[in-house]
């Protein structure tokens, strides 16, 4: 008993520290007129920042995904740059300096998201875990901007000063590697058993998802506001639909032993796709984006969780995380030309996405027939065959 609760109490930094990397992720946009007043000879070029963090977070899944690194046991080293990156960016005095600091930060949290998740997924009741996870991260997306609100009346990102102290009290989060996880190597890698096919569907599962959840965010305003509603209310309809992601998470949670993995993330995929059918009616909108956060919360880390099952390692988690970004990308900005025509494609288009996502995950699935896998609340412990 005593041994069980020592362990859980060595998650606590990992969670606090994922709560943090949601902070900084979702204050920088609201920060931006802070900086435009602090880098006054730069203060075009602001928004770049956002890029830097995120170029940072890319350069990191995209090393992972190349190189057969030493993972977990990198972890506080990650931890102490993305400290520093925060603490740059709360010190910068110019732009330059900004970026730079904004990189470093992205760069350090890209490898806690992606080392931190794969430990996670690969624990007993592993979708549970990871659900657990992001769902406390998604906490900390909701705090960002209450905390960029109040930077703004402060004068200077202390939000960013105070998530550098938190990461350098969260190097406890080393413990992590001394959680040793069935089926992987003393590297803290999983042996090669995921298939090329499989390792694709994920891939293009991913690449989907990303689409979508970012081509939610980024249009559904526009689409609420195209059916007589105010931006406030537009607004409001958004962050409830990121609410509902959050909840669904966490609600998974209870859920992880009783319903397989392929069938959360497949039927995730699909009420996701029903629900932003439902955003196209008339007076649909509430109804339709509620209930697609509350089907597409649970995709990422379930199918995170799946991919361990599956045999994939770490550099295999970077990748399908890099295809996620992709997408977030590559989506967005197709259904934005389409917009361009006709406002009222949003939802279908974002409908088209879910649908794609939904056939990858049905590809995965096919490829598991016959193949002996763990129980969906598992990492990669107990065998039986599934889907």
């Amino acid at each position: 008993m005593r041994a069980g609760i020592k362990k859980a109490e060595g998650y606590f930094p990992a969670l606090f520290l994922l709560f943090l990397v949601g902070i900084s992720q979702s204050s920088t946009g609201p920060l931006l007129p802070l900086f435009e007043r602090r880098y006054s000879s730069g203060a075009a070029n602001v928004p770049y920042l956002i890029t830097a963090y995120f170029a940072g977070c890319l350069a990191a899944m995209a090393i992972a995904s190349a190189v057969r690194s030493a993972g977990r046991r990198m972890l506080p080293v990650a931890t102490v740059v993305y400290a520093a990156g925060c603490a740059g960016i709360f010190l910068s005095g110019n732009l330059a300096v900004g970026l730079v600091a904004c990189v470093l930060a992205g760069f350090g949290a890209g490898n806690v998201v992606l080392t931190v998740n794969d430990v996670f997924a690969r624990q007993d009741d592993g979708v549970g875990m990871v659900n657990l996870l992001n769902g406390v991260f998604a906490l900390g997306t909701v705090a960002g901007p209450l905390l960029a609100g109040a930077s703004l009346t402060w004068g200077r990102p202390y939000g960013f000063l105070l998530v550098a102290a938190g990461a350098v009290l969260c190097l406890r989060v080393t413990r992590v590697a001394a959680w040793r996880t069935r089926g992987e190597g003393p590297d803290g890698n999983a042996p090669k058993g995921l298939g090329r096919n499989t390792l694709a569907g994920f891939l293009l599962l991913y690449l989907g998802y990303g689409g979508l959840e970012t081509g939610i965010g980024a249009w559904a305003a526009k689409d609420i506001q195209s059916q007589g509603h105010t931006a406030a209310v537009a607004a409001g309809i958004v962050a409830v639909f990121w609410g509902a992601t959050a909840v669904s998470k966490f609600g998974t949670v209870a859920l992880a032993r009783r319903v397989t993995t392929a069938s959360l993330v497949i039927t995730g995929l699909a009420g996701t796709s029903i629900a932003l059918a439902v955003a196209s009616l008339p007076h649909g909108a509430v109804a339709g984006y509620l209930l697609a956060g509350l089907a597409l919360g649970p995709v990422f880390p379930t199918g995170l969780a799946w991919l361990a099952q599956r045999g994939g390692d770490r550099r295999s988690v970077g990748l399908v995380i890099s295809s996620s970004m992709t997408g977030s990308i590559l989506f967005p900005a197709a259904i934005g030309w389409f917009v361009a025509y006709d406002v009222r494609t949003i939802p279908w288009g974002l409908a088209f996405v879910g649908a794609f996502a939904v056939l990858a995950a049905v590809a995965v699935h096919r490829t598991a027939t016959g193949a002996h896998r763990a129980p969906v609340g598992t990492g990669l412990g107990d065998r039986r065959t599934a889907g």
